[in-house]
């Protein structure tokens, strides 16, 4: 099967995930560098709907973390597409969750500089945030889903709490399934809920 995969905000095309979609089930992986157009969240919602128009054959997609946030919205955007959405960990809400971290004076900072320097780990490099893609997510962050999907989730998750992940499936007719795992935000001893849940979106 060919599978659109996007990558969280933190990381590559080429991390645990997409390997063991690839090396460990046997799929295809179309696994775009999310933040190949920029730093906004739009840039990687388009990285993701790019991928769908470049693979149109592609009827599952699997976000993780902020490409889970991406992946959503993208679907959401195409509701007469055959597709089947997976979300890893997804990072719907993150925008809360960073004007807490920053508080009111970070956030209004941010705001009236623009853009906000960041130690991206998957670069190894910083790079500078456009408030922009607060904006958005903050503006995104009630979207709902119609396509069959399924939702993994930490319930130790250190980066996004799983109650914006319970909020996301109650508000969203086509999720049938949230898994609630002992696991953190990475989900690194939950990969194998991913046939599980394949499996469960291609049933008839």
């Amino acid at each position: 099967m060919k599978i659109l995969f996007a990558h969280g905000f933190e990381g590559v095309p080429t991390g645990s995930k997409p390997r063991y979609l690839r090396e460990t089930l046997g799929h295809e992986v179309i696994a775009p560098l999310m933040n190949a157009g920029g730093w906004t969240f739009e840039d990687q919602v388009c990285a993701v709907t790019d991928a769908m128009t470049e693979h149109p054959d592609a009827r599952l997609l699997v976000g993780s973390s902020m490409g889970g946030f991406a992946t959503t919205v993208a679907a959401s955007r195409h509701p007469d597409r055959d597709l089947r959405v997976l979300l890893m960990a997804p990072a719907v809400g993150i925008h809360a969750v960073w004007a807490e971290a920053l508080g009111e004076t970070g956030l209004t900072q941010w705001a009236e500089t623009g853009t906000r320097t960041h130690f991206h780990r998957g670069r190894g490099a910083e790079v500078e945030l456009p408030y922009a893609l607060w904006t958005q997510c903050r503006d995104a962050a009630e979207v709902s889903l119609n396509h069959p999907a399924v939702i993994i989730h930490g319930l130790q998750d250190e980066t996004i709490s799983i109650d914006f992940a319970v909020a996301l499936a109650r508000r969203s007719p086509g999720v049938r399934r949230l898994y609630g795992v002992a696991d953190g935000h990475r989900l690194q001893g939950s990969r194998h809920l991913m046939a599980d849940a394949i499996e469960l979106l291609f049933q008839s």
